[in-house]
């Protein structure tokens, strides 16, 4: 048996996961209004983010499939929403919203069976 979970994000909270996850890592933006995100069903599944200046040009800055997954967890984890450290996690396009796919294999389901029932006995 395995279990999945499923969590996906609007056009905001991933611009908003994009832009807190570059500031975390030192990595400089550039200066303007972040606009909605361009996703890009791949695969890979990549991600552009349009920031617009005071002059109306517009810059865009792309991540990575594995750089949005990073962005979306370390956003979970800012609000306290619980994910499982050993889980398997991947960024899909679902409906044409970021999700982020949890998947929990069976040795862990199985690991958690026999620690409850040892401190049962």
């Amino acid at each position: 048996m395995q279990e999945l979970r499923a969590i996906s994000f609007t056009d905001r909270e991933l611009a908003t996961a994009i832009v807190e996850f570059t500031a975390r890592l030192n990595r400089p933006l550039p200066v303007g209004m972040v606009k909605d995100p361009v996703i890009v069903e791949g695969p890979p599944v990549a991600v552009h983010l349009p920031i617009e200046d005071d002059y109306g040009t517009v810059s865009q800055t792309s991540y990575a499939e594995m750089e949005v997954a990073a962005a979306l967890v370390n956003y979970c984890m800012t609000r306290k929403i619980r994910i499982p450290a050993k889980a398997e996690k991947v960024l899909q396009v679902i409906s044409g919203s970021a999700t982020l796919v949890i998947w929990l294999g069976e040795q862990e389901v199985g690991a958690k069976r026999v620690k409850t029932m040892l401190r049962n006995r």
